[in-house]
């Protein structure tokens, strides 16, 4: 598929962070934040015009390259065609409270949503949840509707802070990084991290909380750059051996054992 009159692929940088937010998009899918044709990710766009976000009718696992449009901050369709999600205030609003974010995600990451349609708080209970051990998880309580307003959209991004993720209650999570890999990472640990604490809960054992302090220091060793570039790329391979045996488009749930 090609956009009539689109002009941002003559900017090479802009394209090829497009390429990696698709793949973004497709390992989430694998990773468990499918909903049907709901999730998006957004990029803030370098030229200061707004931010590139998934179009609409699409599974976060049938993203490819060219499936953007280029929206500003109020929310008007400057680049490419297709439906405009709905929240695209959530987006906007985080990108203009955050200048460190340049990606935003929003998914109903299944264990995630559990999580947050509880008063429980994530807990550093694994590997997973020691990503979020410097700001934690908030809840945006608000509304347990989808964002489609903007004062929503700045009641979010206010809930959300400095944060690294917010759970969105009864309704799903929105994640944020300042690099592809960060924010892909964050989404994935964020449900790995849920369902661990899920299973905990559900398994009646008493849970151990971590030192604090403990903690923040293994997130200091466990996830410098450079292991998080390894994560990155080994989600990268599982997802051209996925692609490699049943081509784009295929959600968590149909994958064959092993793979």
């Amino acid at each position: 598929m090609t956009y009539q009159h689109s002009q941002y692929f003559e900017d090479a940088s802009i394209a090829s962070v497009l390429a990696d937010v698709a793949r973004a998009h497709r390992i989430l899918e694998l990773e468990g934040h499918g909903d049907m044709s709901m999730g998006h990710v957004s990029y803030r766009d370098p030229f200061g015009r707004g931010l590139w976000l998934k179009r609409g009718n699409l599974a976060l696992s049938e993203v490819e390259d060219d499936d953007f449009i280029l929206l500003d901050f109020d929310g008007n369709v400057l680049e490419g065609t297709g439906l405009r999600h709905l929240e695209w205030p959530l987006h906007a609003e985080i990108l203009r409270a955050r200048p460190d974010v340049n990606f935003v995600g929003h998914s109903h990451a299944h264990f995630s949503t559990v999580l947050g349609a509880s008063t429980e708080e994530l807990k550093p209970y694994n590997n997973h949840g020691v990503w979020f051990a410097y700001e934690g998880v908030p809840r945006f309580a608000e509304t347990s509707h989808i964002i489609t307003t903007v004062p929503l959209g700045v009641a979010a991004a206010k809930a959300l802070g400095g944060a690294q993720a917010l759970l969105l209650a009864n309704h799903g999570v929105a994640f944020v990084g300042s690099t592809v890999p960060e924010l892909a990472l964050t989404g994935i640990f964020l449900e790995k991290a849920a369902r661990f604490q899920v299973d905990l809960k559900s398994s009646g054992f008493p849970p151990i909380e971590p030192d604090p302090q403990e903690t923040r220091e293994k997130f200091d060793r466990i996830y410098p750059a450079k292991a998080q570039n390894n994560f990155w790329t080994y989600f990268n391979r599982r997802l051209d051996r996925v692609e490699a045996l049943q081509g784009i488009g295929i959600s968590q749930i149909s994958l064959p054992p092993g793979i």
